[in-house]
């Protein structure tokens, strides 16, 4: 009894190993069918656009500011009271203009005393030179008028100096731009008494990367665009060996014309570089894709429908796309697609509608 459901036990554990393997066997027969209907060379479908390369402008744009080229604050070098101030604050005034005029007080009565004083020691001197040639002086008492006559030489320059600086002029053309003392006032040698500002030519100061900075030359042309609508064109006068070390950027100076002296100190501006004409094509920066090494590049297909992998270099990123460098002077540049595909693989191209639709 005991072997009898032993054996059905068996029995019943083979048919069921049975029935499950056959469970198993036929889905695995239908996989096998199906995949023999679907082909194995299915070519992938993609989206491209023919692009011709086009003479492009390459342009370096940076933001900056209009800087006067020179700003002085005119100190005196010589005590006294202001007497005259004959330019006001904001005027325009000429090299050699007037500025500010001190007091006379005894720098004319100095002058004469120091005069005087010359031509006594000259006299001095040249007396004793004539005894000494008689015998009657010594080296020494020579000496010694030499030294007075010197010193009074070096008094009188001390003396014309004292009375032209109660005059403080404008060193150059420009404009006033503070007069913080009045008349009436006592001018302290060292203290300022007009700041006079250069507005031209006027600086239009900019900062540039150092991938940008390559393309710059000194002397180079620039055109400008300062904040108000006013347009200038101007050229390169400087270009820093030295970056900024906080934003790793280099500065480079434009100079522009300002004769009518209507541009300000501190207006933003833009710069616009031009640095010569490639020929570039135009695309979506969707179009642009990394390789396994992590170059930019384009997936482009080739005559016979092989995708290809081609390095490019961006010289510009406008509005309207990307101007690219690198690629042959025609490319089918794949636009829709290129991220499922692969450099060496086979494709069909279709319309864009087509595509989309998955027909």
């Amino acid at each position: 009894m005991k072997s009898t459901y032993t054996i059905a036990t068996m029995t019943t554990i083979v048919l069921v190993t049975w029935l499950i393997s056959g469970q198993l066997d036929v889905p695995e027969a239908t996989g096998d069918a199906d995949a023999a209907s679907t082909p194995h060379n299915d070519i992938a479908r993609v989206q491209t656009r023919l692009s011709q390369a086009m003479p492009y402008t390459v342009k370096i744009t940076a933001s900056g500011q209009t800087e006067a080229k020179r700003l002085v604050k005119l100190r005196a070098e010589s005590s006294g009271r202001i007497v005259n101030l004959p330019v006001e604050k904001g005027s325009r005034v000429k090299e050699g203009e007037l500025l500010c005029q001190l007091a006379l007080d005894d720098r004319q009565i100095k002058l004469d005393e120091a005069r005087s004083n010359l031509r006594h020691a000259r006299l001095e001197h040249q007396g004793l030179k004539k005894l000494s040639k008689q015998g009657f002086q010594g080296d020494v008492q020579i000496a010694a008028a030499e030294v007075r006559l010197i010193k009074s030489r070096a008094n009188l320059k001390l003396q014309e100096l004292n009375l032209a600086h109660r005059q403080i002029i404008a060193p150059f053309e420009g404009l006033v731009q503070e007069r913080p003392m009045n008349i009436g006032d006592y001018l302290q040698r060292g203290q300022v008494c007009a700041e006079v500002l250069d507005p031209d030519p006027l600086l239009i100061v900019a900062h540039v990367t150092e991938q940008e900075l390559g393309d710059i030359t000194l002397g180079g042309n620039a055109s400008v665009a300062i904040r108000g609508g006013a347009h200038r064109v101007g050229r390169v006068s400087f270009i820093s060996h030295a970056s900024d070390p906080v934003t790793r950027t280099y500065r480079i100076e434009v100079e522009v014309d300002n004769s009518d002296f209507l541009l300000r100190d501190g207006l933003s501006a833009e710069v616009i570089l031009t640095q010569g004409t490639v020929m570039a094509h135009n695309a979506s920066p969707a179009a642009l894709s990394l390789d396994d090494a992590g170059a930019i590049g384009a997936k482009v297909v080739d005559a016979d429908n092989i995708v290809r992998f081609i390095e490019v270099q961006i010289v510009s990123d406008t509005a309207t796309g990307v101007w690219l460098t690198g690629l042959p002077a025609t490319a089918e540049v794949i636009t829709v697609g290129q991220e499922l595909v692969f450099a060496g693989q086979r494709v069909e191209t279709v319309p864009a509608r087509e595509l989309a639709s998955g027909s």
